[in-house]
């Protein structure tokens, strides 16, 4: 039997709610959208959100050019163990 576009909704729902899927907007310009389009297309991607993320996903590949060094820093304030830096520089990998 075939299911309802309310069942269908419904499942779609309980897929994304399982997923954590949520909704990102992005307000761009037209040159700004057309860029985006352009780098897709000539890198062959189809899909504009999977060229964005590919990017992405590079970037976070590369090392920081900002690291937290905390204690070392001249940060303000006092981070607590395991904390988070609060200027949002990512922890210097340690070995």
């Amino acid at each position: 039997m075939a299911l309802t576009a309310t069942e269908r909704k419904r499942r779609q729902r309980e897929q994304q709610r399982a997923l954590g899927i949520q909704v990102y907007q992005m307000e761009l310009t037209e040159v700004e959208r057309h860029k985006v389009a352009r780098g897709a297309s000539r890198r062959g991607y189809q899909d504009q959100t999977e060229y964005l993320l590919s990017l992405v996903y590079a970037d976070l590949e590369k090392p920081a050019d900002v690291a937290c060094t905390y204690p070392g820093c001249n940060c303000p304030f006092d981070k607590p163990a395991g904390g988070t830096c609060y200027r949002g520089y990512e922890e210097e990998a340690t070995q």
